[in-house]
């Protein structure tokens, strides 16, 4: 029997992958043919509604890929719809206290973890397999990421990770830069003690931590901090690609003026 990417995110195994805001379930099969472990369909910011959420999460599972997605907040429709579509696992945003942690874990998970409405959807390959045991694995194949982005959550952040059932704290530098005064320099010193803060915590509790990459340096030091899932962005690369090729084309000597 196959891993699951749970298995191995919590084993801390080298997991990479993409934050996708593209609405394009032909990006998720590019990254899916390039050999990586997981996309991350971001409802956040993207645009993409629920039938092409679904789309993109069919693309991911043909690739043996997870699927995740980052919803655009902690509420029960939030989280219901995209797991009931198939997804792997969710990421909340903004979470700033146990409290909201406790209820994202209530309806990412059934009963008796959880709270997470029953439903025949892609999800329980719409009640044409076993129910029983459907309801009974499924929590095992769930992912539960919190994301630490806020000032107001550094006070509290051992409640937060401490929760059961989060699998994950996904560290965001570019939002605790925002939050803490120093928007866009994530390398000031108090945004990376912020970033160490929360990498400790869930370290001492036993969490897995996931952050943004750039780079395959990048992914060679986090591992070496015991970070293993590492996410890029599509947008970033195929902009930074353009900008790089422009640049390139503005040097030639050959260019009409």
């Amino acid at each position: 029997m196959t891993e699951t990417f749970k298995t191995r995110l919590h084993r801390g195994d080298r997991l990479l992958g993409f934050f996708i805001g593209t609405p394009s379930p032909a990006v998720v099969e590019m990254a899916g043919y390039c050999g990586y472990d997981f996309v991350i369909i971001d409802t956040e910011h993207g645009p993409a509604d629920i039938e092409t959420i679904e789309n993109m999460l069919r693309a991911a599972a043909m690739h043996g890929m997870a699927g995740l997605v980052r919803v655009p907040d902690g509420s029960y429709a939030s989280i219901q719809r995209v797991l009931d579509a198939g997804a792997d696992g969710i990421m909340v945003p903004h979470v700033m206290n146990a409290d909201l942690a406790r209820e994202v874990v209530d309806r990412a998970l059934f009963a008796p973890q959880g709270r997470r409405g029953v439903a025949l959807s892609r999800s329980s390959a719409y009640g044409a397999g076993d129910a029983k045991e459907y309801y009974a694995t499924r929590n095992r194949h769930t992912v539960v990421i919190v994301m630490i982005e806020d000032a107001e959550a550094l006070p509290v952040v051992n409640d937060i990770v401490a929760v059961p059932g989060i699998d994950a704290v996904f560290i965001g530098p570019g939002d605790l830069s925002a939050s803490l005064g120093h928007a866009g320099d994530t390398k000031h010193p108090v945004v990376q003690q912020a970033v160490a803060q929360v990498a400790a915590a869930a370290k001492r509790h036993g969490i897995a931590r996931a952050t943004v990459g750039r780079s395959a340096e990048d992914v060679r030091r986090l591992k070496a901090e015991g970070i293993g899932m590492v996410c890029f962005n599509t947008t970033a690369m195929l902009v930074n690609a353009m900008q790089a090729l422009q640049k390139e084309l503005a040097q030639d000597p050959g260019k009409a003026s």
